[in-house]
């Protein structure tokens, strides 16, 4: 997106900034009348979309449903502050689709957000059994944070990483932060059962993207990070170029960075641990018992080697003789 003039800051030392997120969902009706080999493509509707909707422009947009009734799409404002003018180009718009006579209707609202409020998380905690508010972990003080890019979150010594101690750093500008886990730095999570791995969503992007948890010690400083980030989309500048990405925020609701939680996974990853050890060194007892065995054999091959060159030598002396 070019537009930033709508950004703040959110950890400027790795030129990392937020910018408003807003998405709309934009329905086409599709004509009643399928005319045998006519087909719609959704490229054209996307490019129609786009026009209609000028001067305004989109970061993106896609479809998101597909009917023989309807198609709907899914577009990332550039500029949200100009939602309202956009939905008035488009709501109720009668189009005429290329190659069909028939008027249909253009439908266009603001999306929900799926962005969790206060009441989504005070209500959670109070309703669930399983959880103890006098324990971490076990109360609205960890956020889960999910698509965000290795690459931006990494440091120069392991790039295709992201760092953990980054992560803190970033988040501390709300609060101070109790824990970081970040499960797909640690070698042995994957081996782990989902409810304890922290792995808990599977994207196509799992090689550059990752997720994470910030634990905070006081419910204020959770609060101030939710707040900060509800709405907004990550935006990283360099080289006077913006690139953006959404990414998803949620709070915790496994118990992950909770005492006992941590626990487990320590226990797992010893035992993960205690089973790599134990292959390697069965690994390294074959290893060392063919090195022994082809000694073996290559001294046995000596000796047959000498046999017979003294055996030769001995009937050379004896032909002379």
């Amino acid at each position: 997106c070019s537009d930033i003039s709508d950004a703040k800051p959110f950890y400027p030392k790795r030129h990392l900034y937020l910018k408003p997120l807003l998405k709309i969902n934009i329905s086409i009706q599709l004509p009643s009348l399928k005319l045998v080999g006519r087909s719609i493509s959704n490229i054209t509707l996307m490019e129609n979309i786009k026009n209609w909707a000028s001067p305004d422009k989109f970061c993106s947009v896609k479809v998101t449903k597909s009917t023989l009734e309807f198609i709907r799409f899914e577009a990332d404002l550039l500029n949200p502050s100009k939602v309202n003018a956009i939905l008035a180009r488009l709501d109720g718009k009668q189009v005429t689709l290329p190659g069909f006579k028939e008027v249909v209707k253009v439908r266009a609202s603001v999306a929900k957000s799926d962005f969790p409020t206060r009441h989504d998380w005070d209500s959670f905690f109070r309703d669930a059994k399983h959880m103890n508010e006098m324990k971490a972990g076990e109360r609205p003080d960890t956020l889960h944070l999910s698509d965000l890019p290795n690459k931006w979150f990494s440091t120069k010594s392991k790039e295709d990483l992201p760092s953990e101690s980054l992560l803190r750093k970033i988040f501390q500008q709300f609060g101070e932060v109790t824990a970081v886990d970040i499960p797909s730095v640690d070698p042995y999570r994957s081996k782990m059962k989902a409810h304890l791995s922290g792995l808990k969503l599977f994207n196509f992007n799992q090689n550059t993207t990752f997720e994470a948890y910030v634990q905070y010690r006081d419910y204020i400083a959770f609060v101030k990070a939710m707040d900060y980030l509800r709405g907004m989309k990550l935006l990283k500048i360099e080289s006077n170029e913006a690139f953006t990405t959404n990414i998803k925020v949620d709070f915790d609701k496994t118990k992950h960075l909770s005492e006992n939680s941590i626990r487990k996974r320590k226990i797992e990853r010893e035992k993960l641990m205690a089973k790599d050890r134990e292959l390697e060194e069965k690994k390294q007892k074959i290893e060392d018992a063919l090195k022994k065995l082809e000694v073996k054999e290559k001294e046995e091959e000596k000796k047959i080697t000498d046999k017979q060159r003294e055996r030769k030598r001995k009937l050379k002396k004896l032909e002379k003789g």
